[in-house]
C-alpha cells in the first residue's frame, strides 16, 4: 500500500507565492478518474497500519492519499471531487494555522448545484474548524496531526542572508506575529518583517535546537542595513562581526523538550477535542524530526509518523508497534533548476503515480524527460540571460 503526498488543489494560477504546491483541477480530476477506471482503492491510515502489521507484498493499487497543511482549497475542491469519485484522503492539520472564522464557506458543490458561480468561491487560505469537522464526519476525509506550528526556526548564529522583502522568508512573520499565521496567504505580511532583519541558518521546528538572536543585535543589524553604499555581502560580514558582541542564546535541553511536547502533544489534544476521536498519525512538517521528536511522538500515543525523504534509503521495520510511513509526492509543477514549470500534459499526475508504483520503464522515461528539460532551461538562460529575470 503506497502513501501519496499532495498539498493544495486548484490554486496553481493564483498569486500565492507557493502556488507550485497546488495541483491543477485538470490534473487532479484526471487522476481521480484514472484511479476509478483502473480499480484502485483508497484508504485511511488505520487501514494502512493494519495492512503493514503483517509482512506482505506491496499492492500498487491500494493508496493512501494525503494532503498536508490544511489549505482552504481542500474543502473547496479536493473534498467534493473525492466524494464525486468515491475516493478517500487524509488531511494533516496544524492547529496554529486554522482559520478563526465560524461559518462553512462555499465550495465547488455549490457551483455544481447552480447556487454559486465559480468566480465567487474563496479558495486561498486555510480551513476553519466547522469545515474540518464536516469533512472528518463525512467518511471521505480523515483528519490527522501535522504538529502545532509548521514553523522554521534559526538553529545557528551564522548569518546567511538579509531580509529585504523576499517572499521565501515569509515564515519569519510566523513566529514574530503568530496571531496572523492563518492569513499569511491572503494578506501581505512582508511589511511585518523589518527590512534588514538578519537571516540565520535555519531548519524545521521539530528537527533542531532553536537559536534566539539578541534583540539589541537585531535592532543594530537593521540600522546597519539602512546605511547606504554597501553590498549585501559587505553588510553580512559587518553584521556577523557585530553579532560576536551580542551572542544570543540557544534554548536549553529542557526548553527544547518543552517546545517539542507542545508541538506534538498539544496538536493531538486539540484535534481530539475538536473531532471527538483518537488522533493516531503524525506528519512531520518538511520531514523535520530527530531522535527526541520521534521519542516524544511515540510517548504521546501516535501509532505512526511519516518517514522523511532524507532517510528513504534506510530500511523500515514494520514489525514495530510504532510504525513509519514513507510517502512520495505528486505535483503539477516540474522543478527546473529552481524554477517551477507547469506540466501541460493532463495525465502528468497519472504518469507520476504509475512511475512510482511499479512502472520502472515509465519512471526512467519521466526522469530522462525532466533532465532534458533542466538542460534545455540551463542552455536558454545561458544564451539569453534576460530569461533569468
Amino acid at each position: 500500500m503506497y502513501v501519496v503526498m499532495l498539498h493544495s488543489v486548484g490554486n496553481h494560477k493564483s498569486n500565492w507565492y507557493r502556488r507550485w504546491l497546488s495541483v491543477s483541477l485538470n490534473h487532479f480530476e484526471t487522476l481521480c478518474q484514472f484511479l476509478v477506471d483502473n480499480n484502485y482503492s483508497t484508504h485511511f491510515l488505520n487501514e494502512w497500519y493494519e495492512y503493514n502489521s503483517e509482512p506482505r507484498k506491496k499492492d500498487s493499487k491500494k493508496l493512501v492519499l494525503t494532503f498536508d497543511d490544511g489549505y482552504l482549497d481542500n474543502w473547496v475542491y479536493a473534498y467534493p471531487i473525492l466524494k464525486k469519485y468515491g475516493l478517500k484522503a487524509t488531511i494533516f492539520i496544524n492547529p496554529e494555522f486554522v482559520n478563526p472564522s465560524e461559518s462553512v464557506r462555499s465550495n465547488i458543490e455549490d457551483v455544481w448545484n447552480g447556487e454559486k458561480h465559480e468566480k465567487e468561491l474563496e479558495t486561498l487560505g486555510f480551513l476553519n474548524w466547522p469545515e474540518i469537522q464536516a469533512m472528518d464526519a463525512s467518511g471521505v476525509i480523515d483528519i490527522q496531526s501535522h504538529s502545532m506550528s509548521h514553523n522554521f526556526y534559526f538553529n545557528s548564529n551564522k548569518i546567511v542572508d538579509i531580509y529585504n522583502g523576499q517572499p521565501n522568508y515569509d515564515w519569519i512573520a510566523w513566529f514574530t506575529h503568530p496571531e496572523r499565521k492563518p492569513f499569511y496567504i491572503t494578506e501581505d505580511q512582508l511589511d511585518l518583517i523589518p527590512k534588514g532583519y538578519p537571516i540565520f541558518e535555519n531548519g524545521r521546528a521539530l528537527g533542531l535546537k532553536r537559536y534566539f538572536p539578541d534583540k539589541q543585535f537585531v535592532d543594530e543589524a537593521i540600522k546597519l542595513y539602512n546605511q547606504n553604499g554597501k553590498t549585501n555581502h559587505e553588510i553580512i560580514n559587518e553584521m556577523q562581526a557585530l553579532a560576536e558582541k551580542f551572542p544570543g542564546n540557544f534554548e536549553t535541553d529542557i526548553e527544547q523538550e518543552k517546545r517539542y511536547r507542545y508541538e506534538i502533544f498539544e496538536s493531538k489534544n486539540i484535534l481530539e477535542k475538536k473531532l471527538s476521536k483518537s488522533i493516531d498519525y503524525l506528519c512531520w512538517p518538511g520531514g523535520g524530526y530527530n531522535a527526541l521528536s520521534l521519542k516524544l511522538s511515540e510517548e504521546a500515543g501516535y501509532k505512526a509518523s511519516t518517514f522523511g525523504s532524507a532517510e528513504r534509503h534506510k530500511p523500515i521495520d514494520y514489525k514495530k508497534e510504532y510504525k513509519r510511513f514513507p510517502r512520495f509526492g505528486l505535483g503539477s509543477f516540474i522543478n527546473l533548476n529552481g524554477e517551477y514549470v507547469y506540466a501541460k500534459n493532463k495525465k502528468h499526475l497519472v504518469n507520476l503515480l504509475k512511475s512510482r508504483t511499479g512502472s520502472n520503464y515509465l519512471r526512467i522515461i519521466m526522469k530522462i524527460k525532466k533532465e532534458s528539460l533542466k538542460l534545455n532551461a540551463k542552455y536558454l538562460t545561458r544564451q539569453y540571460p534576460s530569461l533569468n529575470g
